[in-house]
C-alpha cells in the first residue's frame, strides 16, 4: 500500500486510547525506520516504560483487512496477556493511520520472543541446556536483558543467572541467546562452533557456543570480556589496539572452514542497488548524487577479478571487536560467508572513517587508528587483496552513510550521512589516503 508511517504526534494520540497514564508516550520515539519503495513502511518506536522497562513498538503500514487478521492473530498467541505493562493487548491495529502496532515481545516473525524474554519460563530451559557442564545444578532466578532488537528479524539477549546454591565457576553468571526466524536461526545456529573447532586460538577469542533450541528457534552462546573498540576511539592506546585488530583479523581470514554459503560480488551489487533506492527516498535532495554513486559502485564491483572465497565476518567493526586487557574478542558471527576479505577491511575502514569525521580537529587518534589498522592489514595481505580495498570502502561508506539516515533520534543524520557520502566520492577518485 502506498504512503508512509504517520507522524509521531497522530501515533501518540491514538495509543493514549489503549494503555494506561504510567505509559509516557510524550517520551516515545522513533529510534529505527525500515523503508520501501513508497516511503518509511516500519518504525521501531523506543522509550521508557512502566516499571522502568523500556517500551518498544513495532508500527508497520499494511491494509485493514490484513492489519486485523494479523491484529486478532497475535492477541490469539497472548490471550489476556499484555505484551508489556500499560498496555491492554499485544497487538493493536489502528485503521485510521493504516498502520498495526505490535508491543514488544509480540513480534509476528519471531513467535519464541515472548517465551524468551519471560525470566521464570527461561530458568528450566537454561537449567537443561547448561545441565552438562553444571552438573544439572538449579537456576534460582534469571534477569532479562534486551542487548539488541531488529524487529522481525533477530534479538540478542542476556541472562544473568543466580543459582540455587551459589556461584560455581561451572555456574555461569551471565549467558546470551539469540531468537531469530527459523530461516536465519538454521543457517546460523552451527556457525560459532564450525568457527572455533577449527580456529588454533590465535587470533581474536570467540564466544563459546552452548547450545541451541530449535522449537524456539535460540542459540546459547557465553559471555565475551572486554569493551567495544568503538568506545575507545580516545584512547592512547587505540592505534595500537587497531594495528592489533587488523593482525587478528588477517589471522581470521586464513580459518580453515568452508561455510555452505557465499558473499559474492553479485550480492554487493544487489545490497548496493537496493540500499540506494532506499537511500534516494530518504534524502530525496541527493537522489541524482545516490544515483551516480550507485552506477560507479555497482561498475567497479562488477570489474573486480574474482577472489579466492575465504571465511569472513560481514559485519567487521569496532561494535564488534572486545578490549579485554591484552585479549581482543570477536563477536556478531551471524554473518561470516565464505568472501572477499577486502570486504571485512573496507567494513572497519568506513567505520573508523566515520570516527576520524567526527572527531574533526579535537584530535588526531581516531584517524591514526585508521592509518595503523590499514597498514597493518595491507603490510601483511597480498597485492590482489590489497587492490580491492578502496572499492569496499567506498562501498561501505556508501551504505553507512545510508544507514545513518534510518534513525530519526539523530538530529545530525544529514550531515552525518553527507559526510559519509564526501567520503565515498573522495575514495572512488583519490583511492585511500
Amino acid at each position: 500500500m502506498t504512503g508512509a508511517i504517520p507522524d509521531l504526534a497522530r501515533v501518540r494520540a491514538f495509543l493514549r486510547h489503549w494503555c494506561d497514564a504510567e505509559v509516557a508516550l510524550d517520551r516515545l520515539e522513533v529510534s529505527h525506520l525500515s523503508v520501501g519503495p513508497d516511503g518509511p513502511r516500519r518504525a521501531l518506536y523506543e522509550g521508557p516504560g512502566p516499571g522502568g522497562q523500556m517500551l518498544r513498538l513495532i508500527a508497520q503500514r499494511m491494509e485493514a483487512g490484513e492489519g486485523r487478521r494479523l491484529e486478532a492473530e497475535l492477541n490469539h498467541l497472548w490471550p489476556g496477556a499484555p505484551a508489556v505493562a500499560g498496555f491492554v493487548r499485544p497487538a493493536i491495529y489502528a485503521p485510521e493511520l493504516h498502520v498495526l502496532f505490535q508491543v514488544f515481545p509480540a513480534d509476528r516473525r519471531l513467535a519464541a520472543l515472548a517465551r524468551a524474554v519471560d525470566g521464570g519460563a527461561m530458568a528450566p530451559v537454561l537449567e537443561a541446556a547448561l545441565a552438562a557442564r553444571t552438573g544439572h545444578a538449579r537456576v534460582a532466578d534469571v534477569a532479562v536483558h534486551v542487548v539488541r532488537y531488529k524487529p522481525e528479524r533477530k534479538c540478542v539477549l542476556r541472562y544473568d543467572l543466580t543459582w540455587a546454591g551459589g556461584a560455581a565457576p561451572s555456574r555461569p553468571a551471565v549467558v546470551y541467546a539469540k531468537v531469530a526466524r527459523r530461516a536465519k536461526f538454521e543457517r546460523t545456529r552451527h556457525i560459532l562452533g564450525r568457527i572455533r573447532a577449527a580456529d588454533d586460538g590465535l587470533g581474536f577469542e570467540l564466544p563459546e557456543p552452548l547450545g541451541t533450541l530449535p522449537e524456539l528457534c535460540m542459540e546459547f552462546f557465553s559471555h565475551l570480556p572486554g569493551v567495544p573498540l568503538s568506545t575507545l576511539v580516545a584512547a592512547d592506546a587505540f592505534p595500537r589496539l587497531c594495528e592489533r585488530a587488523a593482525a587478528s583479523l588477517l589471522h581470521f581470514h586464513t580459518v580453515p572452514v568452508t561455510l555452505g554459503w557465499e558473499r559474492g560480488v553479485a550480492a554487493n551489487v544487489a545490497k548496493v542497488t537496493d540500499r540506494a533506492a532506499e537511500f534516494a527516498i530518504l534524502f530525496p535532495g541527493e537522489r541524482q548524487r545516490i544515483a551516480a554513486l550507485r552506477r560507479d559502485l555497482r561498475a567497479r564491483l562488477g570489474a573486480m577479478r574474482p577472489s579466492r572465497l575465504r571465511l569472513t565476518h560481514g559485519d567487521f567493526q569496532g561494535d564488534n571487536i572486545l578490549i579485554d586487557g591484552a585479549r581482543l574478542g570477536l563477536v556478531d558471527l551471524e554473518d561470516c560467508a565464505m568472501g572477499d576479505p577486502a570486504d571485512d577491511v573496507g567494513s572497519n575502514w568506513a567505520q573508523l572513517t566515520w570516527h576520524t569525521l567526527e572527531a574533526g580537529t579535537r584530535t588526531p587518534i581516531p584517524n591514526l587508528g585508521r592509518q595503523a589498522f590499514l597498514a597493518a592489514y595491507l603490510g601483511r595481505t597480498d597485492a590482489e587483496t590489497a587492490a580491492r580495498v578502496p572499492t569496499y570502502a567506498a562501498m561501505r561508506c556508501f551504505l553507512y552513510a545510508f544507514q545513518r539516515l534510518r534513525h530519526p533520534q539523530d538530529s545530525a543524520r544529514y550531515e552525518h550521512a553527507e559526510a559519509m557520502l564526501r567520503a565515498c566520492e573522495h575514495v572512488l577518485a583519490e583511492g585511500l589516503p
